[in-house]
């Protein structure tokens, strides 16, 4: 029998090594043996510093290609990736450089993009791209951090800072073993607070919903847009009517563009003026006020206007919209007989027009007070921030007086809210619990709004 020699085994031992080594290079080295169906897409970066041809082009980790070329374009790195067929990208696909590892070999990964109108093809270009961090930078910026820090523990220790970061220490420990003492000891107050403000949020965002649906005066006013039309035609009237002015048309006009008469008008205003500076100037300010009554859910509205002429006396004159409205009773005569009939005229306003005194803390008010004859008591607290008030006017006729306690606190420059019990000893069942929310602006306030409301109306 034929018998293999050693040298014939061994010349076959090193052939296949041979092989074995061959197919590991080109395994190894992202060579291949045949050719692979690929299109060409390029990519261009700021830079590509450790990025080398060949290697791997990956999509979600997948390798779906190799770098084919790396060449400059316009002082930047142009590079153009070979992608195997089939694998579909959108246009708007993204190119970024990665590293493998903090000081791992750079690749390049791909990231699908949304439109799925069109895909990558042969000679496409890849615009948004985005290199891969500069370690160097990242140790530079680490190592500036560590010297600022350095720097900080040295200040502290330097001079008694030690000293003083302990005292530092000591002190908020103490602060919050004393915050965490008061929440003990007065834990069911603090919770009472908090349920009373949760209370008092739910109230207000009833009311501010209320009136985002239209509800009440207030409600029609800011949701009306009748009202900014009324305000646009209005303006326009006072822009025709000082064009005229300016043409010196009609009396005023003539007046005004009469230097004679402006001489004498200047005259008389000085005079007025000398007289008016013994006093502070009056003030003007306007208080709209929401109150919600519980009882026959209606949102009562008033709005006043302050003039005060000196800081102790002051005007008001407003109105109000009542849910009852006026009352009013009609007598009939037909020979011997008489009978009565009682109106009601539901949602009608009711106008207020009174002088306010005031001494030190209270406030005594009198005149009319939604259209009945009354007086009121205003009591101010804790700065003018809070304010009790007791009112008293007549009620319709044949009814008891028409009595009110409320109490609003103002806790912002414009804002107040509070609420009461109105008209506490009715005999026709019209008393009411009432929760109240108001705006208050000065007449500065009230000069920004309507320069305001005047750019924007133009």
């Amino acid at each position: 029998m034929y018998k293999v020699g050693t040298e014939i085994k061994v010349g076959l031992f090193v052939l296949a090594a041979l092989a074995t080594l061959v197919w590991m290079t080109f395994r190894l080295g992202g060579f291949q043996s045949y050719k692979e169906q690929t299109y060409n897409v390029d990519a261009v970066f700021t830079e590509a510093s450790g990025l080398k041809i060949g290697v791997a082009v990956q999509v979600a980790g997948i390798n779906v290609g190799r770098v084919d070329d790396i060449s400059l374009y316009n002082d930047q790195a142009r590079v153009v990736m070979a992608i195997r067929k089939g694998v579909n990208l959108p246009i708007d696909s993204r190119a970024f450089i990665r590293t493998q590892g903090v000081l791992g070999d750079k690749y390049i990964e791909l990231s699908p993009g949304q439109n799925t109108e069109r895909n990558l093809a042969d000679g496409d270009h890849i615009t948004e791209t985005q290199n891969a961090a500069d370690l160097s930078e990242l140790l530079e910026k680490l190592g500036s951090v560590a010297d600022d820090l350095k720097s900080l523990t040295q200040s502290l220790t330097a001079d008694g800072g030690g000293e003083d970061l302990r005292a530092i220490v000591t002190n908020v420990k103490q602060l919050s073993e004393n915050l965490n003492n008061l929440v003990k000891d007065n834990g069911p107050g603090v919770s009472e607070t908090l349920a009373s403000l949760g209370r008092t949020a739910d109230n207000l965002e009833r009311i501010t919903t209320q009136i985002s649906s239209g509800k009440g005066t207030l409600g029609g006013l800011v949701n009306d847009d009748s009202v900014l039309i009324e305000l646009r035609t209005a303006l326009h009237g006072i822009r025709e009517i000082t064009d005229k002015i300016s043409s010196g048309q009609g009396t005023i006009g003539r007046l005004v563009n009469d230097e004679t008469t402006i001489d004498k008008i200047d005259k008389a205003l000085t005079g007025i003026s000398e007289y008016l500076d013994k006093e502070e100037e009056m003030t003007v300010g306007l208080d709209i006020r929401a109150d919600y009554m519980t009882q026959y859910d209606y949102l009562k509205t008033t709005a006043n206007i302050k003039l005060q002429t000196r800081p102790d006396r002051w005007y008001l004159l407003g109105v109000t919209s009542d849910y009852f409205g006026r009352y009013s009773r009609t007598d009939y005569y037909s020979g011997a007989n008489r009978w009565e009939r009682d109106n009601f005229e539901r949602g009608k306003l009711k106008f207020n027009a009174m002088i306010a005194q005031r001494y030190y803390d209270f406030v005594i008010r009198g005149g009319v007070i939604e259209s009945g004859a009354g007086l009121g008591v205003d009591w101010y607290l804790f700065n003018d921030d809070l304010r009790i008030t007791f009112e008293a006017f007549s009620g319709d006729f044949d009814h008891n007086p028409h009595l009110r306690v409320m109490a609003n606190y103002r806790f912002w420059k414009f804002l107040y809210f509070g609420g009461g019990y109105d008209d506490f000893i009715s005999d026709s069942h019209r008393a009411s619990p009432f929760i109240s929310f108001g705006l208050f602006f000065t007449d500065d306030d009230l000069k920004y709004l309507l320069s305001g409301a005047g750019s924007l109306i133009k």
